[in-house]
């Protein structure tokens, strides 16, 4: 069913490269059904896997335990343990109408999906290129597992990508800070990350100040001298202490400071930053986006040396799909057809390789 739906919408997303300008083809009402598979894909894949990941069981009896919870026990658990209180409140909504962790696995699949459909509908002005984008997200993989077992976090994002759209179309600073005050809410680690947000909404940057915070952030990252440098940080927060533990090494197999984490986050500035030097027809606010891409990217590098540090890439990771496809999909020139094409060919290969796809047909 999956494989199939993911399919059908394909062909969608295709004819969508083919015919974009067509007025009739880009109508709103004609990507409804390749956002709905889609969504419906994501949510299935989300729902019914990863349940041998320690941290969606986890997820799940947590949700058992809160359903049956007060308000006022919920109000305790954040004031005694500091959890996040909007993931608290979140379980225990959906607690009032139900106790299966099935059902709350799919309602925040739902949830994570349609914010981010919401986003870049809101950033693009356009549904024909948000149903792109969307199905690139799919094919570069790892939203789903953020919609799957790092739940928190998924929630976090999906709110803090909404804040962006909302910086990059320009609205007012209250509305921002609210949805990026919900997204904090729902992950802690998500507060560098709005801040930095905030800060390309208040703050005019140049390009070559932004690139050059990032070349010194990587010189820190491949050299090691971030975790020198936050020496300090981490006897002052807890968390940078804990995730920095040589011990975690055990359940965190991918290292610290890794280089190919280095390079998935380069290729893609390259890519933008070239673009945005040469492509005529982007729109205004891709400075923006490539702004906060490479801020949120130098949060990554500078924490490179914590264990588990590929969640905090995820905060820059997750425009990549959106960073990479404006300029092929804004360019109007001799041979747009040919480069939408081979944006979405690009992007399917990277799934096949990678293995995103797996997800579509069950063992």
């Amino acid at each position: 069913m999956t494989l199939l739906l993911f399919c059908l919408a394909s062909i969608w997303i295709v004819a969508f490269c083919v015919l974009g300008q067509v007025r009739f083809v880009r109508h709103w009402t004609n990507t409804l059904f390749p956002l709905a598979a889609l969504v419906a894909v994501n949510t299935i894949v989300a729902v019914r896997g990863n349940f041998d990941v320690v941290d969606k069981m986890r997820y799940g009896r947590e949700f058992e335990v809160l359903s049956f919870t007060s308000f006022g026990e919920v109000v305790n658990e954040f004031i005694t343990t500091g959890r996040e209180p909007a993931f608290l409140m979140f379980n225990w909504i959906i607690g009032l109408f139900t106790r299966d962790m099935m059902v709350f696995f799919t309602v925040t699949a739902i949830v994570c999906n349609l914010l981010l459909i919401l986003a870049l509908w809101m950033v693009l002005g356009s549904g024909w290129q948000a149903a792109v984008v969307f199905f690139a997200t799919f094919c570069f993989g790892f939203f789903i597992d953020y919609s799957s077992f790092l739940l928190r976090q998924g929630l976090s994002i999906s709110f803090l990508l909404l804040g962006l759209a909302l910086v990059l179309r320009n609205a007012r600073l209250l509305k921002v800070i609210a949805l990026l005050t919900v997204g904090v809410l729902f992950h802690w680690s998500a507060l560098p990350a709005a801040v930095i947000i905030l800060l390309v909404k208040l703050v005019r940057w140049r390009a070559e100040v932004v690139l050059g915070l990032w070349v010194l952030a990587s010189v820190t990252y491949l050299t090691g001298m971030n975790a020198r440098l936050a020496g300090p940080l981490g006897s002052s927060i807890e968390q940078v202490e804990t995730y920095a533990d040589p011990e975690l090494a055990v359940d965190y197999l991918g290292g610290t400071n890794r280089p190919v984490f280095w390079l998935l986050s380069a290729v893609p500035l390259i890519f933008a930053y070239v673009a945005a030097r040469t492509v005529k027809f982007l729109p205004s606010w891709y400075a923006k986006l490539f702004t906060a891409y490479v801020l949120l990217n130098c949060y990554f590098l500078l924490l490179g040396f914590v264990y588990f540090n590929d969640r905090l890439a995820a905060y820059s990771w997750s425009l990549i799909p959106l960073l990479v496809c404006i300029p092929l999909l804004a360019f109007q020139g001799r041979g747009q057809t040919v480069a939408r094409l081979g944006l979405v060919a690009g992007f399917v290969a990277w799934g096949v390789y990678f293995g995103s796809f797996t997800v579509l047909t069950p063992v």
